[in-house]
């Protein structure tokens, strides 16, 4: 039995192109901005989305003080209880 070794030929002027080549700089710049932008936006809706709770809070609250300053709760529960109404 014998045995057959194929040689391989040099191909001296043929040159090989991977299939997916390296990314170029301003792909990556690209993604950089969009990804940094996105991050931006979405702390900014955040940030508005606490404020405006916080002021409902505040608005909420600064009506039920007047309301106790008024009498109209007869006991330091009613007024917690009423305060409490604000947080929910």
């Amino acid at each position: 039995m014998s045995v057959m070794l194929d040689t391989l030929l040099l191909r001296t002027k043929e040159i090989t192109k991977s299939k997916h080549g390296e990314p170029k700089t301003s792909t990556i710049l690209l993604l950089s901005v969009a990804i940094i932008m996105s991050i931006m936006l979405l702390m900014i809706a955040g940030i508005s989305y606490t404020e405006a709770g916080m002021t409902e809070y505040s608005t909420c609250r600064d009506k039920i003080i007047g309301y106790e300053q008024r009498g109209v709760y007869t006991s330091p529960e009613e007024f917690r209880l009423a305060l409490s109404f604000c947080g929910s």
